[in-house]
């Protein structure tokens, strides 16, 4: 039954919550101008436009719009698509929203979106919204972007002369966008360095352009936490649930949980990794949208998708309408849900849907990227226990449905069998890339997260067969009938990591929040080992010695070490197919990774045998 109620059933369950015979229709209209006459062109629209359906105005006020509501509310708030195109001889700076004689900087992109809230009624008193794109005058030096929907540039100083020093800033979409490098004027050279200075000079005059790259969030996602601005709290994943919406609250009890950022259990744990696939639109937000956390996909739970919307350059909103009602999440905070307890984690709440009525930033949410570029600034990692230390390493357990590679030395490892003495044997997983759905033992020099980081990948690994280690995915459930969702722990079967002790025991890990009590159902995102038909002690240690296959070097496993084990080898590193390839015995140096050193120590071998 593993259902978890996400975000895309507030379409359904929302606009009941607050149905009518009929609600009001609200009125508004916006009105744009470039900062000078001649600097530029502007657009403005309810509806996000095309760029190549996009025509552009000196300056503009759009007709009267109107939004009607099926539900009983006060407020409605409406979406201000915003358009800008500097004249030759211009470049853009940033749009201003203006509220009397206040001004008010909200993004540095040309194409963006405003929300607006409007109380009006009244046909005749419509909310009227003043924007005004600023331009400025391109001096010898000038950026610009290959794509405004993956990254936008600034420059300090747009107006500058031979001699000036200026600095230009590339900056990609958090989620569409990665930075290439800069190519000035028709040279396809990229240079790498962002941000970027050059002293201006007629040899270094000219239009610097920022390459950008989407980075698949369309097919392949990207790996996020998810923060709110407001709270400083984490949104993650946390069961399956046939009613976790009330009409009445308007909360997700029991499908998504906010903890504490601080927990060092928001980096550890899968449930909070989440990977985000949508269609990028003009505005540097998403549409389509569906979130994927341990394999749950939310558009598989509600057929329906969501939207993801940026905000003043670095925060989203995460929202869907549905007959005249727009839902936006919200971290509701303490004193309207309460704290809950969720197994291994703490004290949480759960996020609501709230029809957004101010510029609160708890409807905000700040998208951390899990990947290469921002690994030393965001991290998932392992989590070990103290007292599993043995012979300088620390070891742990875990379960993703994603896949991911191992960094900072942390070592994954499968159960293939057991030795002749009865133990349980560890085999290295290769180039310590682990396949989704793979549960695997994680030997580590630290206990910190942060020092045993583990890189999310977006590209799928061949599955890792005979592995003895079972996994548990992330599920919690306010039903009685825990046995359909949980895996129940039987001592006569199983065994599981200590947190005494570097050994499989037949005594459940006990929860860190609740003391030395034992649990009854294995552990969310951690593995236990199967013995099954076998006749085990409650114990067991395990090595990774005794394989009585291993022979250093013999890549193509017959037996002998010659050169044909250094051409698979070459073969290996240059990603050609083999039929037999023994990754343990062409690991010559047992770093986990097969590479050049690996051939020259065959060779060496070789020459040393002969």
């Amino acid at each position: 039954m593993r259902r978890i109620l996400f975000i895309g059933v507030l379409l359904s369950l929302a606009s009941a919550a607050f149905a009518s015979a009929g609600g009001p229709t609200f009125y508004y209209k916006y009105i744009v101008k470039p900062s000078e006459t001649g600097a530029g062109k502007v657009y403005a629209s309810n509806k996000e436009v095309e760029e190549e359906n996009l025509k552009l105005y000196d300056s503009y006020g759009t007709t009267i719009y109107s939004q009607s509501s099926m539900a009983n509310v006060v407020t409605v708030t409406v979406p201000a698509y915003l358009y800008a195109q500097p004249n030759e001889g211009y470049i853009f700076s940033h749009w201003a929203r203006v509220d009397g004689d206040k001004e008010t900087v909200f993004s540095n992109a040309r194409y963006t979106m405003d929300l607006v809230t409007t109380y009006n009624t009244d046909r005749q008193n419509p909310k009227i919204m003043n924007y005004i794109a600023y331009f400025e005058k391109a001096g010898m030096v000038y950026p610009v972007s290959t794509n405004d929907r993956l990254g936008t540039v600034t420059i300090d100083k747009p107006n500058n002369s031979t001699g000036d020093v200026v600095t230009m800033t590339a900056i990609p979409d958090l989620l569409c966008g990665s930075f290439k490098g800069w190519r000035r004027n028709n040279s396809t050279a990229l240079i790498t360095q962002n941000p970027f200075t050059v002293t201006v000079s007629n040899a270094t005059k000219g239009m610097y352009t920022a390459v950008f790259e989407p980075k698949g969030v369309e097919d392949k996602g990207v790996f996020v936490r998810i923060e709110n601005k407001g709270t400083k709290r984490t949104l993650g994943v946390c069961g399956s649930s046939e009613s976790t919406f009330s009409e009445k609250q308007r909360y997700f009890s029991n499908s998504m949980m906010i903890a504490k950022t601080s927990e060092s259990r928001i980096n550890s744990s899968p449930a909070f990794v989440l990977r985000v696939k949508g269609t990028p639109n003009s505005t540097r937000g998403l549409e389509e949208v569906s979130i994927e956390s341990q394999g749950i996909n939310t558009y598989e739970i509600d057929h329906q998708y969501f939207h993801v919307e940026n905000y003043l350059d670095d925060g989203y909103f995460i929202y869907a309408t549905h007959k005249g009602f727009t839902g936006y999440l919200k971290d509701n905070g303490n004193a309207e849900t309460g704290e809950s307890y969720m197994e291994m984690i703490g004290n949480y709440h759960s996020p609501g849907i709230w029809n957004r009525w101010n510029y609160n930033q708890d409807y905000v949410w700040t998208f951390h990227p899990l990947d290469e570029e921002h690994l030393d600034e965001n991290y998932f990692g392992a989590e070990p226990s103290q007292g599993t230390l043995k012979d300088g390493k620390y070891y742990s357990t875990m379960y993703t449905a994603f896949p991911y590679e191992c960094r900072d030395g942390v070592k994954a490892y499968t159960v293939d069998k057991f030795t002749e003495e009865g133990l349980p044997h560890l085999k290295p997983v290769p180039n310590g890339k682990v396949p989704a759905n793979t549960a695997v033992i994680l030997e580590c020099n630290s206990t910190s997260p942060a020092s045993n980081r583990l890189l999310p990948l977006t590209t799928d690994l061949p599955a890792i067969e005979n592995n003895l280690l079972k996994g548990e995915i992330w599920l919690d459930n306010e039903s009685d009938l825990v046995s359909d969702y949980r895996t129940a722990f039987d001592p006569s079967t199983m065994r599981v990591l200590s947190s005494d002790k570097a050994s499989f025991v037949s005594t459940n890990t006990t929860d860190p929040f609740l003391g030395d009590e034992p649990l009854t159902h294995i552990v969310n995102n951690t593995c236990y080992l199967d013995v099954s038909g076998m006749d085990v002690p409650e114990e067991l240690t395990f090595t990774t010695q005794g394989d009585s296959n291993w022979l250093r070097g013999d890549a193509d496993g017959n037996g002998i070490v010659n050169v044909v084990d250094v051409m698979h080898v070459v073969a290996y590193i240059l990603s050609q197919d083999l039929d037999v390839f023994v990754f343990k015995n062409a690991d010559t140096d047992e770093n986990q990774q097969i590479n050049v050193v690996d051939a020259m120590w065959i060779v060496d071998y070789i020459l040393r045998k002969n």
